[in-house]
């Protein structure tokens, strides 16, 4: 007889409130479903109703003020406060509900550490996902007690998760290194996911131009100066081409990450395509994949790091929508291997020579962008909840 899966979905950032992780567990749980899973959900209580045939119990986030934020110890001790009052909310519930699952998914880390709480006092099985790396995230740096105190909780998560979930190989590597070989073992990769059916029905209506679309804030790391300098390239030796393409920049203002609509409006102008951007304020994920539709070119942009241990899972979104994708990220990163299994291209921050000459025959039409739809087919929600259904009941049967 099939063993019914009841899970405790850890996941503190569920829709209607748009983040990254919101926006995949939103795509997550309703097929999970589908597939003969019960899952029950804790989230943030600002997250707002999310509308699901599902039991949602809702935590407050944890807050500090800012006067005992700057002191380690009495951080610390706050959040133990806290933890202890989520662990007995969710025992529970774990007991109201016969949980044999429980699965974190971060960020934040919170849910992975509350999850690992669970299992180590309660012994329920549990699996962990981490979507980003945490001790080895390039973009944060840890420094004295915390940074101990950092590596001490992932630990921890790690030792008592029964299945560790990563979305690509390079995080797992990078991750896992640190720890007993035998610990391997339990590392498994599951990505991104995408869902055909939330992608509308669009025609496009302004065709005489070529659109290259770019979705979500920029950084300074991760800024459009090099799409910017390649197009100038080409319109320096054809006067003729700034009529052909038109830049979407979506969300790409965000002045907390650096960039305002007026600074990018400026970079724009100084490499001489203020009459071919158009920069629209933040989208509903809805509208964000209405943006997709409509474009002939999605562009993603990683930072120039060596090894890096991301996949955005705006990249797997864009794929989703059938149009062409164009990387600006290392060779080796998952985001330009990503691209190159579907058929797509990406270029390092080196080649902008290289990256203005593909431009050119893209927007011209002298390239034409097939999907690898075989190799996309793995990236499909269902396909990825077959495979988490898969190792939910690995770690039963451990």
């Amino acid at each position: 007889m099939r063993r019914r899966l009841k899970i405790l979905c850890l996941s503190f950032w569920t829709p209607p409130i748009v983040r990254p992780q919101s926006i995949l567990i939103g795509k997550m749980i309703p097929e999970w479903k589908k597939q003969g899973v019960d899952p029950m959900i804790i989230t943030y209580d600002i997250c707002g109703d999310w509308k699901i045939d599902a039991p949602v119990y809702k935590i407050p986030k944890f807050k500090i003020n800012r006067y005992f934020n700057k002191y380690f110890l009495v951080r610390n001790f706050f959040a133990a406060r806290y933890y202890k009052k989520l662990f007995k909310v969710t025992e529970d519930i774990i007991k109201k509900h016969k949980i044999n699952i429980v699965f974190s998914f971060s960020n934040p880390q919170a849910s992975n550490i509350l999850g690992a709480m669970l299992k180590e006092k309660l012994d329920v099985k549990f699996v962990a996902y981490f979507s980003d790396p945490w001790f080895d995230n390039p973009y944060k740096e840890y420094l004295g007690l915390e940074r101990r105190n950092v590596l001490k909780l992932e630990k921890y998560v790690i030792a008592n998760s029964d299945k560790v979930i990563f979305t690509n190989e390079a995080a797992r590597s990078l991750i896992m290194k640190k720890y007993p070989a035998s610990w391997a073992e339990k590392a498994e990769i599951v990505p991104h996911c995408f869902n055909l059916k939330d992608y509308p029905e669009v025609r496009k209506t302004d065709s005489d131009k070529f659109i290259i679309s770019y979705i979500g804030a920029f950084y300074e790391q991760r800024n459009p100066e090099l799409l910017f300098k390649a197009l100038q390239k080409i319109m320096n030796k054809r006067s003729d081409f700034t009529r052909k393409f038109k830049i979407e920049l979506i969300g790409a203002a965000n002045d907390y990450a650096g960039y305002s609509a007026a600074s990018i409006a400026k970079m724009a102008d100084l490499y001489g395509l203020k009459d071919n951007i158009e920069i629209i304020p933040p989208v509903s994920y809805e509208e964000s994949l209405k943006h997709m539709k409509l474009s002939d070119c999605l562009v993603v942009i990683d930072a120039d790091m060596p090894d890096s241990p991301f996949l955005p899972s705006k990249v797997v979104d864009y794929a989703g929508s059938g149009k062409a994708i164009l990387g600006i990220t290392p060779a080796s990163s998952p985001t330009a291997q990503f691209i190159k299994g579907l058929g797509c291209e990406s270029f390092n921050y080196d080649q902008v020579d290289e990256l203005g000459e593909y431009l050119e025959r893209l927007i011209s039409g002298e390239i034409k962008i097939e999907i690898n739809k075989k190799y996309l087919e793995q990236y499909e929600v269902r396909n990825t909840t077959v495979k988490l259904i898969k190792l939910f009941n690995e770690a039963l049967d451990n």
